[in-house]
């Protein structure tokens, strides 16, 4: 028998990747359909971002995964029928705290269709009935053959939580079938609904990843930059309400399909590509957090250089986008990276400071790439703030932690 000290092992991963959902409680309803294998993962997804998740099942849904699956996903039991505690209106909130969301994924057409017509027979529906019934968010995921998906009464089901303000995650449309998008991008979606819009009306450009400097058709100079910082970045900015462009260098992480991509190689194309969008929106924010290369060949080699012998290449300066942007656009809002290696923080915080007046930037972050809490490839980074006043913070964290305090620092120069 367990003591009153037992902690669930759920707990050890509880906001591992970040605190942005941190006292959030969402119900996650799982209901009978093969794709809910994908729902333990969602779950301990959210509890990476901090959230409390409290499984909800249909008896369908056991015929597919268990309840000890779910429990030890969420450390919580599963709830399984309605009881004399009354669920579904301790969940809504009579009496006591609401929950903040109820995510159904899987969601099957039957399902669909139950709580389009008020059918509240299955804990999943019955929740969910009364969840909407005291405004609290849901969000659901409907998977299926195309044929079920397609029919009359499902789209006109689907129509009908839209319209009473029930979000649809689209699913994606392959081999005949609706079938759940990246998990990453469920995740994404549920974020949306819980983040506080900060910055609607905003125009926000961010650079990401590495960019490239053919030496031939084949070899190029480049970094080890993974683009992870972009991305969260562009994902934080456009959870927060701003309309958001993420100029990309080649790199081989998920990107969220609803976030506005534009790939680009070199550093000339992604400094035509930042200066096009400004043209556009004058009064952008411009987070310039790509490591794009420094130099570039004189002249580039025409096929492939025979390998086998010595080769000497004249390397010249790339242009300096940083240097571009309030030169031509004075209304907008500069946010640039000064990354160094192996430097004192005095002499880092010095550097940082140089940089922002040369650019005339309004907030400049800095890092050592050396730090082995840092650097590109690593999920952690140790930065520095600067703002045009001089005021310096420093952070260390996880870097999905440390893109919500570039974010709130860049909100504050609007």
């Amino acid at each position: 028998m367990f003591n009153a000290d037992f902690r669930h092992p759920s707990t050890r991963i509880l906001g591992s990747n970040c605190s942005r959902l941190k006292g959030k409680r969402i119900v996650l309803g799982v209901t009978g359909s093969v794709a809910s294998f994908l729902s333990p993962m969602i779950a301990r997804e959210l509890i990476r971002l901090g959230a409390t998740v409290i499984p909800v099942m249909s008896k369908e849904a056991t015929r597919f995964i268990g309840k000890d699956l779910m429990w030890w996903a969420t450390g919580i039991e599963p709830i399984m029928q309605v009881t004399g505690k009354l669920e579904h209106i301790s969940l809504a909130g009579v009496m006591n705290d609401p929950v903040d969301l109820m995510l159904i994924t899987p969601t099957t057409t039957n399902t669909v269709a139950k709580l389009a017509a008020g059918i509240a027979d299955t804990p999943v529906t019955l929740i969910a009935s009364s969840l909407n019934g005291k405004g609290i968010p849901i969000m659901i995921l409907c998977v299926a053959h195309e044929d079920l998906i397609n029919s009359p009464a499902i789209k006109a089901g689907l129509n009908t939580l839209r319209g009473w303000g029930i979000h649809i995650i689209e699913p994606q449309m392959s081999e005949g079938k609706a079938k759940a998008p990246e998990i990453s991008d469920i995740i994404f979606e549920a974020v949306d609904v819980l983040t506080e819009k900060n910055l609607v009306g905003s125009h926000v450009i961010v650079t990401g990843g590495p960019t490239r400097e053919y030496l031939d058709q084949v070899r190029f100079i480049s970094n080890a930059s993974s683009g992870l910082t972009g991305i969260e970045l562009a994902k934080e900015a456009q959870l927060q309400g701003a309309e958001v462009k993420l100029v990309m260098g080649p790199s081989s992480l998920h990107i969220p399909r609803g976030l506005d991509k534009i790939d680009v190689q070199s550093t000339q194309e992604m400094t035509d590509e930042v200066l096009r969008i400004l043209m556009k929106h004058p009064d952008s924010i411009v987070i310039l957090s790509a490591a794009m290369a420094d130099f570039k060949a004189k002249q580039i080699s025409k096929g492939k250089i025979k390998s086998g012998s010595e080769r000497s290449f004249e390397l010249v300066p790339t242009i300096k986008l940083s240097d571009q942007i309030k030169k031509n656009f004075p209304n907008s809002k500069l946010v640039v990276f000064k990354a160094e290696w192996n430097i004192t923080k005095t002499e880092l915080t010095k550097r940082a400071k140089a940089k922002l007046v040369k650019t005339k930037a309004d907030l400049v972050i800095a890092n050592d790439l050396s730090n082995p809490e840092g650097g590109f490839e690593s999920d952690k980074n140790s930065i520095i703030v600067i703002n045009e006043d001089g005021v310096v913070a420093g952070y260390r964290d996880f870097k999905a932690n440390l893109v919500m305090k570039i974010i709130s620092h860049t909100k504050d120069l609007i």
